[in-house]
C-alpha cells in the first residue's frame, strides 16, 4: 500500500504507540532524504490510553523531524482514530484528546507540507517492533537503539517541550560517553593524547 502512495517527499515518517497492563511505550522510525533511519522507542512513565499514546508518539516524532530540518513530511501511522482526526475526517470529542489533536496541529503548522496516511500495522512492523522493545526495557537493555522516556503526557506542558530522557544501563557505552562530555573523565583502558 505504502507504495502506492505517492513518494515525493523525501522524510518519511512511521510511528506507533500503545498501551496495555505492562504500561504505554512509543516506536518512531524517521528516514532522512539520505536514507538514513532514526529509530527510537519510547516509554511513557504515566498511564495512558492507546490512543493516548500513539498521539504521544505523533508528537514526540514530529518535534524530532522539526528538530532536524525536516520541511516535507510522509507520515505512516496504524492508529485509525489519530490519522483520520488529523485529516478532520474524525471529531475529537473528549478534552484530552481535543488537546492532543491541537498540538499536533500546531507541530503540522511548522512543515511545508505534509501527508498522513493510515497503514495496516503489518505495513508499520519496524515502529511497532521499537514500541515493543520499550515495553521489555526491563529485562533487556539495547546498545543500539535509545530508549527514551516521557516524564509525562504533551498535554500537561504549556509550552511545545517534550520531556524526555534517555535512560542508558550504568554499563553502557553511552554513559560512559556522557561521563567523558560532563566530567571529561576517559573510560577505562582509554588514553587520552
Amino acid at each position: 500500500m505504502e507504495d502506492e502512495q505517492a513518494s515525493e517527499f523525501q522524510w518519511k515518517l512511521h510511528v506507533d504507540g500503545s498501551s496495555n497492563t505492562h504500561g504505554s511505550r512509543a516506536g518512531i522510525v524517521i528516514t532522512t532524504p539520505e536514507g538514513d533511519s532514526v529509530e527510537c522507542a519510547m516509554r511513557f512513565d504515566f498511564k495512558a490510553t492507546n490512543n493516548q499514546a500513539e498521539y504521544e508518539a505523533l508528537l514526540a516524532s514530529l518535534r524530532v523531524c522539526i528538530a532536524l530540518g525536516a520541511n516535507e513530511l510522509e507520515i505512516y501511522n496504524d492508529s485509525q482514530v489519530v490519522v483520520n482526526q488529523v485529516l478532520d475526517e474524525y471529531q475529537a470529542r473528549e478534552e484530552h484528546m481535543i488537546a492532543y489533536l491541537d498540538i499536533a496541529k500546531r507541530l503540522l503548522k511548522k512543515f511545508k507540507t505534509y501527508k498522513i496516511f493510515q497503514i495496516p500495522r503489518e505495513e508499520n512492523e519496524k515502529a511497532d517492533a521499537l514500541s515493543k522493545l520499550a515495553s521489555a526495557t526491563m529485562s533487556i537493555r539495547s546498545k543500539a537503539i535509545p530508549v527514551a522516556y516521557l516524564t509525562k503526557p504533551s498535554t500537561a506542558e504549556s509550552e511545545e517541550v517534550m520531556i524526555a530522557e534517555i535512560r542508558p544501563s550504568p554499563s553502557d557505552w553511552t554513559s560512559q560517553l556522557k561521563k567523558y562530555f560532563e566530567e571529561n573523565v576517559l573510560p577505562e583502558g582509554c588514553y587520552g593524547s
